[in-house]
């Protein structure tokens, strides 16, 4: 009897871990399949003709260099 309180916990929790993994299995193929079909555009920086596609143009100080 002390045996199967022991087990049982252990089986009800890995019982409910692989349904878990098997949900998560499911849900990443499903937005795999249903993903976009353009891809993501190229991040350019501004010194290479364009500023940064979702941030935008950064207007920061220029980086010291060191010794000077």
């Amino acid at each position: 009897m002390a045996m199967m309180k022991r087990i049982l916990p252990l089986a009800l929790s890995s019982l409910a871990g692989y349904a878990l993994w098997q949900w998560q299995a499911r849900r990443t193929a499903q937005r795999l399949k249903t993903s976009h079909g353009k891809p993501e555009e190229m991040t350019t920086w501004e010194g290479e003709g364009g500023a940064l596609h979702r941030t935008g143009p950064h207007m920061g100080p220029e980086p010291a260099k060191p010794g000077h």
